[in-house]
């Protein structure tokens, strides 16, 4: 594992890890209440756009948690930065219905000043070019996933589904699936050269059904009560999880804006049966990995190796 923090690292963290036999390459920052905006180059994915990362535009999917600025206050200029750089290809967007209108009135706006005109007859615009804008309460259910484009063709091997999360206002996890084929029950005693035969009488089709591995999962802003619900978000093999507060200080606003304590991991860290977990969104006043030093040592060595610190 790799980790260059924001401090050491031109003001963003980059982070190169394998999870299980999948490796991930992750850049960007994020602190509560400024910016969050987390970059997965091999998943061609954006988690959030707070702010205007110099790389996102470039990304395809784009998944927005919620409405808060911090989150979703740069989706309108990384949108602006694609017609700039004349990327003709589609891109798709996921957040919450009562994001959708305001951004799009966003979009409007910037592209009218762009373009000079006077905005007096501004109309809203119903699609936005190349853009597959998507309700995150459409795709909640395992049967209505939605398709991930891939940095090399239109699909990719990825499919996201979304989880409503418990926030001050309506906000979304999403949970990042792979799919795969795998040999039907009945087949799987066979030899290699069985499973060539039976494929060429049969077809690959009769032989194989489509499965969906979770392969990793991002909570944006939630409260720890919104985690340890969702059994799906304890299993996956990397969690990408919210702590905002970690000081007795911080109890109450964490409480009070329905966000994670660093004691409520502490209290629940024996549900974790995450591989990795990758805490974000930290009060501004953590900024480097000796600001938190002191409250991280009471947990047990199990559940600290499973930790990364992303400032």
């Amino acid at each position: 594992m790799e980790i260059k923090y924001s401090y050491q690292n031109n003001g963003e963290t980059y982070v190169k890890i394998k999870v299980g036999s999948q490796n991930y390459t992750i850049r960007g920052y994020s602190r509560a209440g400024l910016r969050t905006c987390i970059l997965i180059d091999e998943l061609n994915l954006v988690l959030d756009m707070g702010y205007a990362n110099d790389r996102a535009f470039s990304y395809d999917n784009k998944l927005i948690s919620h409405g808060h600025n911090d989150h979703i206050g740069a989706l309108h200029a990384d949108h602006c930065a694609r017609r700039l750089y004349n990327i003709e290809k589609e891109k798709l967007f996921v957040m919450p219905k009562q994001c959708i209108k305001p951004f799009k009135m966003i979009a409007t706006a910037v592209s009218e000043m762009n373009c000079g005109k006077s905005g007096e007859n501004m109309k809203i615009f119903d699609n936005l070019l190349l853009t597959n804008i998507i309700e995150s309460e459409s795709c909640t259910g395992s049967e209505c996933m939605v398709n991930l484009i891939g940095s090399s063709k239109l699909c990719s091997e990825y499919y996201v589904k979304s989880i409503q999360m418990d926030h001050k206002i309506k906000s979304f996890g999403y949970i990042i699936y792979r799919k795969s084929k795998k040999l039907k029950p009945e087949y799987t005693n066979l030899k290699g050269h069985e499973i060539i035969q039976l494929k060429q009488s049969i077809g690959e089709e009769n032989l194989t059904n489509f499965v969906f591995t979770p392969m990793l999962a991002y909570t944006g802003d939630t409260s720890i009560q919104g985690v340890i619900s969702n059994p799906e978000l304890l299993n996956v093999p990397f969690l990408i999880m919210e702590c905002t507060g970690f000081s007795s200080d911080d109890k109450c606003d964490c409480c009070e804006g329905k966000h994670i304590h660093w004691d409520d991991l502490v209290e629940n860290q024996h549900l974790f049966s995450n591989e990795k977990i990758m805490l974000f969104h930290f009060s501004q006043q953590y900024k480097s990995l000796e600001d938190i030093s002191g409250f991280t040592n009471n947990v047990s060595k199990q559940f600290s190796n499973k930790l990364i610190y992303f400032f």
